[in-house]
Parts: structure tokens; C-alpha cells; sequence
């Protein structure tokens, strides 16, 4: 985990979207996808709940955020 990748979720958790995220991050949209899931993975959570509509964050989430 890095800073790095903080900013990106909570870009991620700010616009709802990861499409949204990657172009105000100018990150392409598989590479912050792929940050988010190494980071998840490493820290042993879900970070979001991945719907039709959008990213959310989950409880955990929200408590990785605060």
C-alpha cells in the first residue's frame, strides 16, 4: 500500500465510478482497477461493492477511508 493508492479509492469513492476516477486521475481505467483489487487483496478486504450503477464503498471501506 502506498499513498498512492489512497488517493485513488477515495477519488474512486468521491465520483462513484471508476471510469470517472481514471479520467480526473488521468490513470487509465484498467490500471486503477487493478490498484484497487492488488490493494484489497493486500489488506485482506473490500474496499467497494462493485454494482451496475457504480462503485460503493462497503462498511470496511468506509473504515479504511477514515
Amino acid at each position: 500500500m502506498n499513498v498512492l493508492h489512497i488517493k485513488y479509492v477515495v477519488e474512486i469513492a468521491k465520483e462513484g465510478s471508476i471510469s470517472k476516477a481514471a479520467e480526473k486521475l488521468y490513470v487509465a481505467q484498467p490500471n486503477l482497477s487493478r490498484a484497487v483489487k492488488e490493494l484489497e487483496s493486500s489488506l485482506g478486504i473490500t474496499i467497494f461493492s462493485r454494482t451496475s450503477k457504480g462503485m460503493i464503498l462497503t462498511d470496511e471501506g468506509r473504515d479504511f477511508i477514515v
